[in-house]
């Protein structure tokens, strides 16, 4: 009776033993993110915006110890960045894999250029948002805005604009100036915004379309003569270069720098991610790269995201109608 006994406790221990543990196993599980080095995806060459954006993402990261595992970056260039997020979706439910996103991103999504849909990934976080410049080469002899609207009236197609991708921001920015100006502007699309700079820095192309912390640098030398900014008011740091509208033409881009995942990824990993992404986004780090870059901070997370690209897409669809792009 006394052995029944005892085998009699233990049993019952054990079974409330398992009890009480059971509901933290999962828990444990959940929180074991990231377990290998976090693949931050560039999907154009290195050298552009999105490339330093990476490098800045990657170094507050280890500067501030967010995360336990370290971030790597991966450049798959090609197709306006429409190849890298297409290998994105392709990591489905893996949240060791994320990518950079811009204003292209929802280009190719609207205009059907990937064989995937918003449904492919995750929003994560909106950290940042920039606007376009349009620059001349001093070779070109073009001043102002207004020169390039003359030279190409005269002679159509004549004027050559280089951009980043042949469907992306840059080449439906050119699209919609020679729409609403009714020229016909000779754009030239490269693969990330580094060569664009080494094509215009050549003398290849006249013109050339970029971010303002791609080119800024070469207007403050001298290299390059700003045109216009296609914003709404003048971009700090820019405050002698006239917007667009203040050329007489409503033409306004903007751009918003963040980062996707692919689907399918777990709560908890989406978390981590976001809550990184927010930290990263308040940190001076950023602060000072958005500062000395023209761009504006803003954070917006997850499903808030998710609603910023949802309404993106509703507007370059009406944007893209009208100047018959789709």
């Amino acid at each position: 009776m006394r052995n029944s006994s005892i085998l009699v406790i233990i049993i019952t221990f054990a079974a409330a033993t398992m009890v009480l543990t059971a509901p933290f196993a999962p828990a444990q599980a959940q929180g074991a993110f990231p377990t290998r080095p976090i693949d931050l995806i560039i999907p154009y060459a290195p050298g552009g915006g999105s490339g330093i954006t990476g490098e800045v993402i990657k170094k507050i990261i280890a500067d501030e110890k967010l995360s336990p595992q370290p971030i790597t970056l991966t450049y798959k260039p090609g197709a306006s960045g429409q190849v890298g997020w297409t290998y994105l979706a392709t990591r489905k439910a893996d949240a060791h894999s994320i990518a950079t996103a811009t204003g292209s991103f929802s280009y190719g999504l609207v205009l059907k250029q990937m064989q995937v849909t918003p449904k492919d990934f995750t929003p994560i976080a909106l950290m940042l948002v920039d606007t376009q410049l349009m620059v001349a080469s001093p070779q070109s002899g073009f001043k102002t805005m207004k020169d390039v609207i003359a030279a190409s009236m005269k002679t159509p197609n004549s004027v050559k604009v280089g951009g980043t991708g042949a469907a992306g921001s840059d080449a439906n920015l050119a699209a919609m100036i020679s729409s609403a100006v009714k020229i016909k502007l000779n754009y030239i699309p490269f693969k990330s915004g580094g060569e664009v700079n080494a094509a215009i820095l050549g003398g290849h192309v006249d013109l050339a379309l970029g971010n303002p912390n791609e080119l800024a640098g070469y207007v403050e030398s001298g290299k390059l003569v700003p045109l216009a900014v296609f914003t709404e008011d003048r971009v700090a740091g820019l405050k002698n270069v006239p917007t667009m509208k203040e050329v007489g033409y409503n033409v306004v881009s903007q751009s918003a720098r963040g980062v996707v995942a692919p689907s399918g990824i777990a709560k908890h990993e989406e978390q981590f991610l976001i809550e990184m992404m927010r930290k990263v986004t308040f940190s001076k780090g950023w602060a000072e790269y958005a500062d000395k870059n023209m761009m504006t901070v803003r954070f917006l997370g997850g499903a808030d995201y998710a609603k910023y690209l949802e309404d993106e897409r509703a507007r370059l669809t009406v944007t893209l109608q009208s100047i018959g792009k789709l």
